[in-house]
């Protein structure tokens, strides 16, 4: 008998609170607000994957010469990004491959390597009327940004911007690795570069400088302006993993130095220089970085 009778006197309560709630503390002038405010669930970015499912040598040109990048792709493990590996002056692309155990250990764990041939490149970004004519044939900084990449990314989806992307190089590869993380931050998450030179201002009576900027003391600007990390350090924002040789007598270990203390006075505190007391400028130091350089990258996906 009391439950027949509470149950009418309970429900009309709950009838008169929702009520109020509805047209009393939920009102603000003519709107209403909603008992349960709408959820806004951000969109879900599904990433791209690559267009590709095994090794492949292509050729794109450069001054109406056919360019050859190969390509390795790892078909036995889940793709987890991409590195260019630059090779240094006349050097061979598949150096990286024959001499030393980067393609072997980063396919293993999962990265795609994108090898170009560069030959005499000092990957300087234009050339000039005083340009050795001989080295014109060469592929410039400015075609791996404004033709490599793009039909990369367009022809096989990689080196998107939303993988996982770096790029590495040694000798003057490295110089043209740190240049290329300098002006693409949008794609590249870490760089590698090893026994590198990086402000051609040092030695002015080099002979790959001369034949490529004309004399230093009639284009200084060109000598330290263009193609220079050091001088347009704030722009190298990416991290930097640099290695050198302390009896390194091709390219001195001052270059590394030079670099890592700019950028580390410029607020880019996640780089880091490591110093081989007894290296040389060879593959046999080249190929001890290798673990360094896949570790560092792997701390910066």
């Amino acid at each position: 008998m009391i439950r027949s009778i509470l149950f009418p006197i309970l429900f009309s309560s709950i009838l008169m609170s929702i009520h109020a709630c509805t047209t009393d503390d939920y009102v603000v002038g003519k709107k209403q607000k909603p008992l349960i405010a709408e959820l806004e669930i951000p969109p879900i970015e599904i990433p791209v994957l690559p267009n590709i499912d095994s090794d492949t040598t292509i050729f794109y040109n450069f001054n109406n010469a056919p360019i050859e990048i190969v390509i390795k792709f790892p078909s036995d493990t889940i793709f987890k990004g991409t590195i260019i590996a630059l090779p240094g002056w006349n050097y061979s692309n598949s150096d990286w491959c024959d001499k030393t155990e980067l393609c072997e250990k980063a396919l293993a764990e999962g990265y795609a390597l994108i090898l170009p041939e560069m030959g005499k490149s000092i990957y300087c970004d234009s050339v000039y009327p005083e340009t050795r004519k001989d080295w014109l044939k060469y592929p410039t900084r400015s075609w791996i940004k404004k033709n490599m990449i793009p039909t990369i990314q367009e022809d096989f989806k990689l080196l998107m911007g939303e993988q996982n992307n770096f790029v590495m190089g040694l000798s003057t590869g490295a110089r043209g690795a740190v240049l290329l993380a300098m002006d693409l931050p949008e794609i590249f998450s870490a760089c590698g570069a090893l026994s590198g030179d990086f402000d051609q201002t040092r030695y002015t009576k080099d002979n790959l400088y001369n034949g490529y900027y004309g004399p230093y003391l009639k284009f200084t600007d060109r000598w330290t302006m263009q193609d220079n990390a050091v001088t347009s350090i704030s722009k190298l924002t990416v991290p930097v993993y640099l290695a050198h040789g302390d009896k390194d007598e091709i390219v001195p270990i001052a270059y590394s130095k030079q670099l890592f203390i700019a950028l580390q006075e410029n607020g880019n505190e996640r780089s880091i220089l490591n110093v081989n007391p007894t290296a040389g400028h060879d593959y046999d130091f080249w190929n001890s970085e290798v673990d360094a350089v896949l570790n560092y990258f792997d701390r910066h996906k």
